[in-house]
């Protein structure tokens, strides 16, 4: 069955250009991150397969990538990084089945980020990971704001503290201390 094709005015990079700018997180991105970011989903969206679960387990390819010499060792780091980046900012929820943490995908983003020497922009990427990752949730967030209930389900599952933001933001208040967590 062929792929359905994506369709829409203008380039992938200025659609995501203006989701992220968009966003509370992105604006405030310094902009090297934010240009990187924008690029960065672009090119995933070329190439699906790169985030995909069928690319192994993230940590064994950062301890390939840590191997590599060189040219080829930046790359497989800045493949990793890029990898755990859209992990943390696009599907964040996929690891809670696995053996893994959010905070151990971040980690490892941040880490390989940090080991390469130039262009600079890695080493502010690797300061910002988290901030870069919210950015990203804010610019691809399939939920839209006035699907509060959905928005409150999947924060009463999975606990994340953006959804718990975003529903705070949307004058939903939140009464912790019961059985189970309340909707007001």
């Amino acid at each position: 069955m062929p792929e359905p094709e994506l369709r829409f005015a203008g380039t992938l990079e200025s659609f995501f250009y203006e989701r992220v700018a968009q966003g509370k997180t992105g604006s405030s991105l310094p902009a090297e991150v934010g240009a990187y970011v924008v690029h960065m989903l672009a090119d995933h969206v070329r190439r699906t397969s790169i985030a995909g679960r069928t690319s192994g387990p993230l940590a064994l390819q950062y301890l390939a990538a840590r191997e590599q010499q060189g040219t080829r060792r930046a790359q497989a780091l800045r493949a990793v990084g890029d990898r755990a980046l859209f992990i943390a900012g696009v599907v964040p929820h996929s690891v809670d089945r696995g053996p893994v943490d959010l905070r151990y995908v971040r980690s490892i983003g941040t880490s390989a980020y940090r080991q390469i020497g130039e262009p600079r922009v890695f080493h502010v990427l690797a300061a910002t990971f988290e901030a870069a990752a919210e950015a990203i949730s804010e610019a691809t967030d399939s939920c839209p704001d006035g699907d509060l209930l959905g928005l409150y389900e999947r924060w009463q599952k999975y606990g994340d503290p953006r959804d718990e933001q975003r529903l705070g933001a949307a004058g939903v208040v939140l009464v912790r201390g019961r059985r189970s967590d309340e909707m007001h």
